[in-house]
């Protein structure tokens, strides 16, 4: 027969865990914001204003359309951003002299 005891640690375990994930998301806006975001959001994320949102979506940034309203993946976004990146002038300077 099983101890009950060690049933009811179990079970404390589990909840604890939960708790520590539901405590982690609160304290992390960023990990439970959705991944739809609409230009106003991804403005206020990326700290620009929504007229520039709209001139980077003319051009280069993916994005979504339904129903007439305009969506970003954040994940996509993040990633265009990676792309983006401009190496400064000693990184090119290394890379010309061979040195990493």
């Amino acid at each position: 027969m099983n101890n009950p005891f060690e049933t009811l640690e179990q079970k404390l375990s589990v909840i604890e865990q939960k708790l520590d994930n539901l405590i982690q998301k609160i304290d992390d806006p960023q990990s439970s914001s959705p991944t739809w975001i609409t230009s106003k959001q991804l403005a206020k994320y990326l700290g620009i204003s929504t007229t520039t949102v709209n001139k980077l979506r003319s051009s280069k940034l993916p994005y979504y359309k339904l129903g007439g309203r305009i969506y970003f993946k954040k994940q996509e976004v993040d990633e265009w951003m990676e792309k983006t990146r401009h190496k400064s002038g000693g990184e090119y300077l290394n890379e010309y002299l061979g040195l990493r």
